[in-house]
C-alpha cells in the first residue's frame, strides 16, 4: 500500500495536468471512485477529472482554468484515467452513473408536433 501512496504522490507532482492543478493531498484518500467517462470534449474531461477528485479527497490548489483549457482534451483524458487507475486499487471503484445525452433532453413532447 505505501508503494501504491508513492506512486500517486509523483503521479500528483509530475503529471503535467496535475501540476497545473496545484494539487494537495490532505490527510487520507476518500472514495470509492467512479470510472472516467470518454469523451472528446473539453469541458466535460475537465468536469470529469474534477469530479474524480472530488471523490478521491483531493483538493485543488489555486490554479487558472485558462491553463487547463490550454491542455489538448487527450492528455486531460489520459491523465484522468491514469489518477483513475492509482486510485482504484487503494479506495474502490463505484459503479458507473449514466449521463443522459444531451440532444435526448430536448425530444417534442407527445402532443407536439414537429415542425415541417
Amino acid at each position: 500500500m505505501a508503494y501504491l501512496h508513492a506512486e500517486l504522490n509523483n503521479f500528483l507532482r509530475e503529471d503535467p495536468v496535475m501540476r497545473t492543478m496545484h494539487l494537495k493531498l490532505l490527510g487520507s484518500l476518500a472514495g470509492p471512485v467512479q470510472a472516467p467517462l470518454s469523451t472528446k470534449d473539453k469541458l466535460d474531461a475537465a468536469m470529469d477529472l474534477l469530479r474524480l477528485l472530488k471523490e478521491a479527497g483531493i483538493t485543488t490548489g489555486a490554479f487558472d482554468a485558462d491553463d487547463l483549457f490550454h491542455l489538448e482534451v487527450d492528455e486531460i483524458r489520459v491523465a484522468t484515467a491514469a489518477l483513475f487507475n492509482l486510485l482504484k486499487p487503494m479506495v474502490g471503484e463505484r459503479a458507473t452513473a449514466r449521463r443522459p445525452k444531451p440532444f435526448s433532453l430536448l425530444k417534442p413532447l407527445e402532443d407536439e408536433q414537429p415542425p415541417t
